[in-house]
């Protein structure tokens, strides 16, 4: 089981489906989880003072977060999950336009940036001798390997986060930082933003294994990723699909 007591785990999106998995099982790691969502939410097991009210893809709430780190004199981030994303509107690409674009961009891609950037400061601040490691895990998408119909910008941004995860994972891999991505297939949740539930019995039929995805599954992965048990793991996109992409 991974082991990620005593380290600071900063998670957005803590809210959603995945990103709550991902809280209770870093928890359950034994992590202490700085929860960052553009909800206010209560969360299991985060104090209030852990948890972060902000807009991940506007560069000035990052304060936000800064005040919260420095409030208990933290001054390092272990993990980072860039969970937290917008899916848009399902639309014909024709009838896209600017400003969803700008609002999937900036959670999708600006917000992910901001967030690593930060924590690969924040590392690279620390004395040598003293660093601990950084890993990054970014919540990719099937819709990163593929085209996907009617949503052609958050597909966009999902490729674009799969290659930031490859370009951070080269540059710091010498200098103490992993960068991975976990890409979730269809997943076993009600109410998924765009598709009638028959739509979802379709989606799921041509799943292999007859099922859509728990978010407990996506979360182990990530957790895993985030541990010292893929010490040599990085540069990586994991596919959480049931076989759907094989």
């Amino acid at each position: 089981m991974p082991d990620l007591t005593g380290q600071v785990c900063v998670i957005t999106g803590a809210a959603g489906r995945i990103g709550r998995a991902c809280v209770a099982r870093f928890l359950e790691a034994g992590a202490r989880v700085i929860a960052v969502d553009i909800v206010q939410a209560d969360i299991e097991g985060v104090p209030a003072g852990d948890y972060v009210k902000m807009d991940q893809g506007n560069p000035s709430h990052l304060s936000i977060l800064t005040q919260c780190l420095q409030a208990s004199n933290t001054k390092h981030i272990d993990v980072l999950v860039n969970n937290g994303a917008s899916g848009g509107n399902r639309a014909p690409f024709h009838e896209k336009t600017l400003a969803e674009y700008d609002e999937v961009m900036e959670t999708n891609v600006k917000g992910p940036l901001f967030l690593s950037q930060l924590a690969i400061r924040m590392h690279l601040a620390q004395p040598e001798a003293d660093r601990h490691e950084l890993s990054i895990v970014n919540i990719a998408s099937t819709a990163g390997h593929r085209a996907t119909d009617q949503a052609s910008i958050y597909s966009m941004s999902k490729h674009a986060l799969i290659g930031m995860t490859k370009n951070v994972a080269v540059e710091y891999a010498a200098l103490g930082v992993r960068c991975n991505s976990v890409s979730p297939g269809i997943m076993n949740v009600p109410n998924v933003q765009g598709f009638s539930s028959d739509q979802l019995k379709a989606m799921t039929s041509k799943v292999p294994m007859q099922r859509g995805g728990k978010p407990s599954e996506v979360a182990n992965v990530v957790c895993f990723l985030a541990s010292a048990e893929a010490s040599y793991i990085t540069g990586t996109d994991v596919l959480v699909t049931g076989g759907s992409t094989a």
